[in-house]
């Protein structure tokens, strides 16, 4: 078998220690891009690997495999380049007080606000569907999926609230998932 890449180390002209937000956003959407690809490319090879010869199936699901371990390395990257970006931008979270601090303002949240929140920030750009927050985010309480809208919503107006340049976006089919926005 060939020696790959490791997938989860920079690219070329990659710095994680940039002091300038614009390179970390770049670097995210060179990331995005990339997982973007190869999930196109193995939504193909896993609509089309069964109409392969059994041998042919056999080498595609190895390549399935290389395809799948580069993209938790470029989840990996995204995910320091999100966390980054964060930084650059001065987002503070205090578990203790539940408070959520952006460029002198602050927020204090409800225990579901904040866990929500540390969530969807410890998982950038990855789409959770309301049973998947309830179970991951809280540990599954009897909440319905209309509490976790409203939870949702509350979280939005807090952070449009305090003018943080996000979004919690709801994609059907997909769930939800914390975007970033840009300056400006």
């Amino acid at each position: 078998m060939p020696v790959t890449e490791d997938p989860s180390r920079p690219l070329e002209g990659e710095h994680l220690e940039t002091s300038h937000w614009e390179d970390a956003r770049h670097w995210m959407s060179i990331y995005a891009d990339l997982l973007e690809f190869k999930r196109r490319i193995l939504d193909q090879v896993r609509r089309d690997i069964s109409k392969l010869a059994p041998v042919a199936q056999i080498a595609a699901e190895a390549d399935i495999k290389i395809i799948e371990d580069q993209m938790v390395g470029y989840q990996k990257r995204l995910d320091l380049w999100y966390l980054r970006l964060w930084d650059l931008h001065g987002l503070l979270l205090d578990p203790e007080g539940r408070l959520i601090r952006y460029k002198g303002a602050e927020a204090a949240l409800t225990s579901r606000e904040f866990q929500l929140l540390q969530f969807l920030l410890d998982h950038p750009h990855r789409y959770f569907s309301v049973s998947q927050i309830l179970d991951e985010a809280w540990g599954g309480p009897g909440l319905s999926p209309e509490e976790v809208r409203n939870y949702v919503r509350r979280l939005r107006k807090i952070l449009a609230t305090l003018e943080i340049p996000c979004d919690v976006v709801n994609k059907p089919g997909r769930g939800y998932s914390l975007e970033f926005r840009g300056d400006k």
